[in-house]
């Protein structure tokens, strides 16, 4: 019987992709261990029926391998040429005729061998060979076809989940790459407007931030396909971003750090500190003081990291500073992206300053997928 179904699976690998999915290795292995112990058990009941081992023996050898051949033929042919769109009510119809054909042809042959050979007479039913045999493999076919349309509406379901969240998947794939388009040129512009300013009255200003914006431009550029990026290098780059900020506000631009040494190493999403860094600017310049200090802090707890960039001014209306730019916006929907539900955007006032707080809890949802 294993033999069998070696030649059977041979044949059906030379077949179409859908056989290759469906007819799969665990399918011929289920298939030959089920029958392997119904070879068992049709020798038992054989014996309890006929009373005789010799007879039991040799109807077992004969019969089982062909019932073997019958389900893994129907099962070939299901795979192959059974229409798709066919409703439940004939796929059961049709294998409940299947089922009562085959248990009445190998009733059939198993009555033409014990009757030839003369095996024995019945130590039970006398007279009902053939009825018990149509019984018995009724039963058995019954069981064997209720298991495998079983695990092929469990097959199909699965393959359905997978299917969807690939979709899902590659739906929020394709919606953070056009969100990180958008974030990019928003910078550029700003940049640019920035530095044309400089030109008519402070050239050789508007030529260092100039240099400046290439070095920026290049880990930009460098990290675009990565999605993901280490704190650290976030920080450079938020960095080389202040100092071509700096050319344009003189001396009245400063800027200082405190940051968790063990948070440096931390994943996060590309761009994040830019963003919040540009508000802070944004609405920094126009504080009272004439000079105005943008701080970036970093610290954790557990799993959560939790980042704060502030700049002096008063809040006048939350609602009013957060929607007053794409880069907060465009940042927040890829942390909802990254972290769903385990994200934090806040903007306070404390002390005279506004602070920009946003917490990351856990690992981002790229990582976990790539990981899965």
């Amino acid at each position: 019987m294993a033999s069998l179904g070696v030649a059977l699976m041979t044949i059906t690998s030379e077949s179409g992709e859908p056989v290759r999915r469906m007819l799969s290795t665990g399918f011929w292995r289920a298939q030959v261990a089920g029958w392997s112990i119904l070879l068992v058990l049709g020798f038992c009941i054989r014996l309890v029926i006929f009373g005789n081992v010799e007879a039991s023996f040799w109807l077992t050898l004969a019969m089982e391998p062909l019932a073997f051949a019958l389900t893994s033929t129907a099962a070939v042919w299901h795979v192959r040429h059974a229409p798709k769109d066919a409703s439940l009510t004939i796929v059961l119809a049709c294998a409940v005729l299947l089922c009562a054909a085959a248990s009445v042809l190998l009733a059939a042959i198993g009555y033409t061998i014990y009757s030839l050979f003369q095996l024995g007479e019945l130590s039970i039913a006398r007279g009902h060979q053939f009825r018990l045999g149509v019984i018995y493999y009724m039963g058995i076919l019954s069981i064997w076809t209720l298991v495998y349309f079983g695990v092929e509406a469990e097959l199909a379901a699965r393959n359905e989940r997978i299917s969807k969240m690939k979709a899902e998947t590659r739906a929020v794939q394709l919606e953070l790459e056009h969100l990180q388009t958008q974030i990019e040129p928003h910078f550029l512009f700003n940049a640019l407007n920035a530095l044309v300013a400089e030109i008519p009255e402070r050239p050789h200003i508007a030529e260092e931030m100039t240099r400046r914006l290439a070095d920026y431009l290049r880990y930009s550029l460098g990290n675009r396909g990565d999605g993901m990026c280490r704190l650290d290098e976030e920080i450079e780059a938020a960095e080389s971003y202040i100092r071509i900020q700096e050319l344009r506000f003189d001396k009245r631009l400063e800027y200082q750090s405190q940051v968790d040494p063990s948070t440096l190493s931390i994943l996060i999403p590309h761009m994040t500190l830019q963003g919040l860094v540009e508000n802070a600017i944004k609405h920094g310049q126009w504080a009272e003081h004439e000079r105005f200090l943008v701080n970036i802090s970093a610290r954790r707890q557990g799993d959560a990291l939790t980042i704060e960039v502030d700049n002096p001014g008063q809040l006048q209306s939350r609602h009013v500073l957060a929607q007053g730019g794409k880069g907060l916006n465009n940042l927040c929907r890829r942390l909802d992206l990254h972290y769903p539900g385990r994200n934090e955007f806040s903007l306070i006032q404390k002390a005279g300053r506004i602070v920009a707080r946003l917490t990351l809890h856990g690992e981002p949802a790229s990582s976990q997928r790539h990981r899965n």
